[in-house]
């Protein structure tokens, strides 16, 4: 593969990037670590549950008042017109934020005006809650517009600094309440509302000094043409977060609130592991791919994504040998004790996540031929399925069936959107290395989970970076790309130039 290629500076780029937005999520990963202990500690099991379900509901509410915008954001951005005319970028900026505005407050004040109902109406402590926190669907709206324009215009580092910010004031506002308001959920829910405010004034200002918005700029046409694209994406965005967050509605009916306490605690800790691998490629990835299909066209496409998809999966079974490995140590160290049992979940979670994760590759030809509508569809009946097995196992094998629910739904989602995707941009898969990293993943599983160091702590981090160490040296022995991709990225380290011909995956 020659250095001309340009897959390969675009996977270079590809990498880049992702390393930065995984410098500021391993920085806001840190920050969780750090937080998940307080705050499991701190609130009762079922006030950390009814947060997380209260969170979720949001989250599917804010999706509703996006209409699809920040997607439309990413696939109507045009860097060369924007540069040359000022007029156009200005249209276009005032059109997303301000057509977001108006479409997250009317979502936004009917949930308001719940909280005038009388109490008998209102729907009891959930719907209290929803109602308290209604400033957070318009406040995220917003938000997802503005980091939709920070990543279009590929400045990752500043997404990176807003991000870790964000995440760190809200812990710190969380903490300071605690002693003068108490440990319940509206607490934690007054200082995550009071930061995200803060946040999104500051990026209006930003970008009100940079003359890119006002009013009299909102163009009609464009905002039909970018809710048109971006609406099929609303059933899309919204079913994937009751196929995240179904599971928590299914348990809280089924088994009560401290069960959800534990099943949101499992599915939090196996949420942070995806988003590890999940979060900075699919910051990333959208505008390089579409870049690259403007510029080289549909094979230089599919060679980017085949060959992304091939090192995803790669870190993805080393990922979950580990998560299997030291599941029961992260427990007990990050939740407490008191969450004891909840690592017999973590494994299945993650599992699922990562077969989900794919997405990321699959959507990419689905996404450039605007087939929307498909996704939305396979993202549709994967949710049914959710719903069906949970209905279906709950109330006989109890809390484990959310967790083989959620595998299994996203499982099948993950193979709707291969069959869709793989017929307008079809990828290749490698199936020997994949085989070669199944057989690196089972062996570092075996090794690893035979250890025991005796602390806990110790356990988590000795076997954490061990089972890396294993994982990655059997598939250096199995694997001459792996090999020759060393041998490149050491002489890189080292200054001298790269070897002819090495593999840049």
């Amino acid at each position: 593969m020659t250095a001309s290629n340009p897959v390969t500076g675009e996977f270079k780029k590809l990498f880049q990037q992702s390393s930065h937005y995984l410098l500021g999520i391993g920085g806001t990963m840190a920050l969780g670590f750090i937080s998940f202990p307080i705050f499991t500690r701190m609130f009762s099991i079922a006030d950390y549950g009814m947060i997380d379900y209260a969170s979720k509901i949001l989250l599917l509410l804010t999706a509703l008042s996006k209409a699809g915008m920040q997607n439309s954001v990413l696939r109507f951005f045009n860097h060369k017109d924007f540069a040359n005319d000022p007029a156009a970028a200005k249209r276009y900026y005032s059109t997303a934020f301000f057509g977001v505005s108006a479409v997250a407050a009317l979502v936004t004040i009917p949930l308001i005006g719940l909280g005038f109902l009388p109490a008998s109406l209102s729907g009891g402590p959930l719907a209290s809650i929803l109602c308290f926190a209604s400033s957070l669907v318009f406040l995220r709206a917003i938000q997802s517009i503005l980091w939709s324009f920070l990543r279009i215009e590929e400045r990752t580092k500043a997404s990176n600094v807003v991000t870790f910010l964000l995440k760190a004031f809200t812990i710190l506002g969380v903490i300071l309440l605690l002693p003068g308001l108490g440990a319940s959920v509206k607490t934690y829910f007054i200082a995550v509302m009071a930061v995200e405010l803060a946040v999104v004034l500051v990026l209006i200002a930003l970008l009100v000094r940079r003359g890119l918005l006002h009013p009299t700029s909102f163009d009609p046409i464009l905002f039909r043409a970018a809710i048109s694209f971006g609406l099929p994406l609303v059933l899309q965005e919204a079913s994937g977060i009751v196929l995240d967050a179904g599971d928590r509605f299914m348990v809280d009916r089924y088994m009560g609130a401290d069960a959800l306490g534990f099943y949101s605690v499992a599915y939090g800790l196996s949420g942070y592991i995806n988003t590890i691998l999940m979060a900075p490629l699919g910051l990333a990835i959208i505008p390089i791919y579409m870049r690259l299909w403007n510029t080289e066209g549909s094979a230089k496409t599919s060679e980017f994504l085949s060959r992304g998809l091939d090192m995803f999966i790669m870190a993805a079974v080393g990922t979950l040998a580990i998560v299997l490995v030291v599941s029961h140590d992260a427990v007990t160290l990050l939740a407490s004790a008191k969450y004891s049992g909840t690592d017999k979940l973590i494994p299945v979670i993650v599992a699922g996540l990562l077969i989900y994760a794919a997405q990321i590759f699959l959507n990419a030809g689905l996404m450039i031929h605007k087939r929307t509508y498909a996704m939305a569809g396979a993202l549709t009946a994967s949710c049914i399925l959710n719903l069906a097995l949970n209905a279906l196992l709950l109330p006989r094998i109890g809390l484990q069936a959310a967790a083989i629910a959620t595998f299994s739904s996203y499982a099948f989602c993950t193979f709707l959107l291969a069959r869709l995707a793989f017929k307008v941009l079809p990828m290749t898969l490698a199936l020997k290395p994949i085989g070669g990293y199944l057989v690196a993943g089972t062996v570092t599983w075996a090794v690893g989970s035979n250890i025991d160091f005796g602390s806990t702590f110790i356990n988590f981090t000795g076997k954490s970076v061990l089972s890396l160490t294993i994982y990655a040296a059997i598939l250096y022995a199995l694997d001459s790309r792996i090999r020759e991709f060393a041998v490149q990225t050491w002489s890189h380290l080292r200054g001298q130039r790269a070897v002819p011909g090495a593999v840049t995956f």
